[in-house]
Order: C-alpha cells, then sequence, then structure tokens
C-alpha cells in the first residue's frame, strides 16, 4: 500500500524520555472499582499510602468526574506528577480519555486483561511504583482515536468485538476471565458475521474498499492470549497495524486463530495487512456491528480511526524506556517533550 512506502521515507523525531518536573510531587491515583478482583482496595490503599509515605500528595478516587476535575486543576497548577491507573487495559484507556494528553499516565496491571503494564515491566508492589514515580521518565507514544474516543492498544470489530458487547450487556460486578465463556458461547452458536467495507486513509470510494468481516488495528503489538496477530506493531511510527480477515464462519475463525498462533495468517489470501494513518469501517444498515477498544465495546460501526503521533504520555521506568528506543536523562517535562530529526531506519530501530 501507498501508506507503506510513505512511511519508509518519512523522517520522524529521535525519540527522548524526559524526567518530570521535580516541583511536582502531586499523584492521582484512580482505580475502576469493577475491574479484576475485589481484593485489590487493599493494594491500592497500601499504594497510596507508600505514595505519601515518599512525600507526595496523593489524592485517591474511583469517580471518573472527579478524576477529570482533579487532573484539570492539577495540569493548569504545574503540581501533577502523573496519574496512576490502577486495573485492566480498559481502564488504562478510560482513565486517558479523562485526564488531560499532558499529563502522564503509569499503568498498574491489575485487571483482567493486563496486556499494558506488562508490556512495560511495571510491577504492582508500592516499592516499584514508587520507584517509577521517583525516578522513572515520560514518553510520547502514539495514541488511538476511534470516533473520537482513545485507544492505547487496539481496536477490532467483528467476532471478538459481539463477545465483549454481549459481556458488556449483562455485566455484573467485577469481571473475570471465566466471564467471557458463556458469552463466547453464544457468539459461536449466533453470530453471522456480516461484511464490512474498509477504506483506507482519506479513500471514500465504494472501489477503494476492502471487505472483510473481522478487523483488528494495532498502536502495540498486544492481545488476549498473547495472540500475535499484528507482533511487528510500533507504537512509535505514527502508523495503526491493521489485520482484515475476509472470510466469515465459525471454521473460518478457527483458521485464522490456528494460523495466528502459527505466524502465518499474513501469507493468507484472504487476509489483508497493511500499515496506515487512519481507516474508516463501516457496515450494512441492516446490521449493528460491535467494535471494542482494548477489551471495552465502544460502540457499534461505522467508525473513523486514525493515530495520533507521540499524545500518549506515559511515565515509565527509565528500563521500559530504553526498550522501546528512547534515550533517558536529557531533559525534564516541564521543557516539553523534545525531538530532533533521524532517519526513519534509525526511529524504528
Amino acid at each position: 500500500m501507498s501508506s507503506q512506502s510513505q512511511a519508509e521515507t518519512t523522517i520522524l523525531p529521535r525519540r527522548v524520555a524526559l524526567r518530570p518536573d521535580a516541583a511536582a510531587r502531586r499523584v492521582l491515583v484512580s482505580m475502576n472499582p469493577r475491574a479484576g478482583s475485589g481484593s485489590r482496595h487493599e493494594s491500592v490503599r497500601a499504594i497510596a499510602a507508600a505514595l505519601t509515605a515518599a512525600g507526595y500528595q496523593v489524592d485517591l478516587t474511583t469517580d471518573l468526574e472527579e478524576l477529570a476535575q482533579l487532573s484539570a486543576e492539577g495540569s493548569d497548577a504545574g503540581d501533577l506528577r502523573a496519574v496512576v491507573a490502577i486495573g485492566g487495559d480498559g481502564t488504562a484507556s478510560v482513565v486517558r480519555s479523562c485526564v488531560p494528553l499532558s499529563v502522564p499516565l503509569l499503568p498498574v496491571p491489575m485487571g483482567t486483561e493486563n496486556l499494558l503494564g506488562r508490556f512495560l515491566g511495571q510491577a504492582i508492589d508500592p516499592a516499584s511504583i514508587c520507584r517509577t514515580i521517583d525516578d522513572g521518565v515520560t514518553v510520547g507514544l502514539d495514541l488511538g482515536s476511534a470516533n473520537g474516543k482513545y485507544f492505547l492498544l487496539m481496536i477490532s470489530a467483528g467476532f471478538d468485538a459481539e463477545v465483549i458487547r454481549a459481556l458488556h450487556e449483562n455485566r455484573r460486578g467485577n469481571i473475570t476471565r471465566i466471564a467471557y465463556f458463556l458469552p463466547t458461547l453464544r457468539a459461536i452458536r449466533s453470530y453471522g458475521y456480516p461484511e464490512m467495507e474498509l477504506y483506507w486513509g482519506d479513500a471514500a470510494m465504494p472501489n477503494d474498499a476492502t471487505r472483510c468481516r473481522w478487523v483488528f488495528g494495532f498502536n502495540l503489538p498486544l492481545y488476549a492470549l498473547g495472540l500475535p496477530i499484528a507482533p511487528r506493531a510500533v507504537a512509535t511510527d505514527g502508523l495503526l497495524d491493521v489485520c482484515a480477515f475476509q472470510r466469515g464462519s465459525t471454521w473460518s475463525i478457527v483458521r485464522y486463530l490456528w494460523h495466528v498462533k502459527r505466524g502465518s495468517h499474513h501469507a493468507l489470501p484472504d487476509a489483508t495487512i497493511a500499515r496506515c494513518r487512519r481507516f474508516r469501517l463501516q457496515g450494512p444498515i441492516s446490521h449493528q456491528i460491535a467494535y471494542q477498544l482494548d477489551g471495552d465495546y465502544a460502540g457499534v460501526l461505522p467508525v473513523d480511526v486514525e493515530v495520533l503521533p507521540g499524545e500518549l504520555r506515559l511515565l515509565v521506568s527509565r528500563e521500559a524506556a530504553q526498550r522501546l528506543g528512547f534515550a533517558t536523562g536529557v531533559g525534564s517535562l516541564q521543557h516539553g517533550l523534545a525531538s530532533q530529526p533521524v532517519s526513519n531506519d534509525e526511529y524504528i530501530r
């Protein structure tokens, strides 16, 4: 695709991680009370206590409106060091949507799916979290946007999104992995695999559409159960890795997943793999096709998806920043995210 060839020649900024402002001593701790196990409440209190003992002003909230207000006030005052999002990937995504993009987010993996927190190597014990708050650095990764809603990891539409929608509509209390069993079984029995149209970039003509029945768009190479659907996705290239499967049936789902586990789905004639900055996905008027963001139900098609380069600010350990290819220890966050041009080959190494 043209988007790939364009990416190969684009001059991109050198990745630079920045230290938080030493004067920023306020920390917000946000927890989704319905995600993961209810026993996490004691752990959250221990984290807040450890941060308080380390000299930080800590506000703990489970209310999203309060979180938005406190984070906006802290951002305006310049004293907010980070927002700690305790829960799974969906929690981190929701928190990111409520907090000004200029405020770094620290995801702590204590939910049902914790792909981002584990990818960043963030431990959940209070001492490790304090170390990241004290000595960590801020990195700017790409951020996904779907109809104006942010996603950190991925978007999908089709079979798995239908399972998540069914789970969402019947949600009661905390979500565990076993809660997905019955919705998955029902989807296997009843989902009709309606056809979708995938428009690349700014294309709007019917002839430009890729017709498919299951679609994924990845900002990072992370999906449930470790399935390597887009193993080369990186959140520093300004692009989304898109995978579209054309056939729809239970047998097709099994076949696709078998090839994904083997890493051979990229060679299938009925699979389309590409990178792009934006795409549009729509379905027939007669069907409401669900899509999900970071494991949470987000709505029904149509959806317009784009990547916002460098807008996902995360507070991570220096080791995590270096693994992501960022230089560390060269400036503070109060001076903004610095960059300098280098070739794309160096940028994505």
